[in-house]
């Protein structure tokens, strides 16, 4: 065996060091703002009320990376004059890599707290989501600026939206578990006034249709009841 040879085969080996993402500290620093934000706001007074919260999604393409949403909803209470809403309304979304841009129109009519006559209210919504996967838990957060067209003033509410899913495997229809907290910020006020949490699940039937079934605790501090517990049930059918 020759010199040189002697020298490549004796030659002490490196140590290779694989070079990871901070996938988990991203996580972490998200995991610890969904946490934090519950606190942000006072629990509402009184006895909860208890209500159903129901939601059709109809999802269309109109190009590519854009989509629009056809929204119907109604809600019902154990204690109110029911329905205490009903809206029809529509989002424009356009997608470009972990970001979903979009805008959204709602016509609201609500019955008021002593179920006397409805008030129609019409908002514009101006969604900026980001979203990101990390194996089988998907992380996206939310902020939605809103604008009340029918306030006589200050119109402008701020929302912030956080929200975790974990994709499920051999779980029949069971696509997803998730859970979100979001905080509502009023300019007038100067005031976070309102706190909605979730928790729930998606099932998948077929390739177009899904189910969304959650439990929802929102508490407000310019409302009564302050505190709702709700049952929600959210269709969506998508042609994109």
């Amino acid at each position: 065996m020759s010199r040189e040879t002697t020298n490549r085969v004796c030659a002490p080996l490196r140590p290779t060091i694989a070079v990871r993402p901070p996938r988990r500290r991203t996580v972490l620093i998200v995991a610890a703002l969904a946490a934090a934000l519950p606190t942000a706001v006072s629990a509402g007074t009184g006895v909860p009320d208890e209500q159903l919260w129901t939601e059709l999604d109809v999802i269309a393409p109109l190009a590519d990376n854009i989509t629009i949403t056809g929204i119907g909803q109604l809600r019902l209470s154990e204690s109110l004059s029911n329905p205490i809403l009903t809206a029809l309304g529509a989002d424009l979304n356009y997608k470009t890599g972990e970001w979903t841009l979009g805008i959204g129109y709602r016509h609201e009519l609500t019955g008021n707290r002593q179920g006397e006559n409805p008030n129609i209210t019409q908002v514009v919504r101006l969604p900026v989501t980001w979203a990101r996967r990390f194996g089988r838990s998907t992380v996206a957060i939310r902020l939605m600026p809103q604008n009340t067209l029918t306030a006589s003033s200050d119109p402008w509410r701020l929302r912030l939206r956080a929200e975790y899913r974990w994709a499920t495997e051999n779980w029949g229809p069971i696509s997803y578990l998730y859970s979100s907290d979001e905080v509502f910020y009023q300019f007038s006020d100067n005031e976070l006034f309102r706190n909605r949490f979730q928790a729930g699940l998606n099932l998948r039937f077929g390739v177009r249709t899904s189910l969304r079934l959650y439990y929802q605790r929102q508490d407000s501090t310019n409302q009564t009841p302050g505190a709702i517990n709700a049952l929600g049930v959210l269709v969506a059918i998508d042609f994109d």
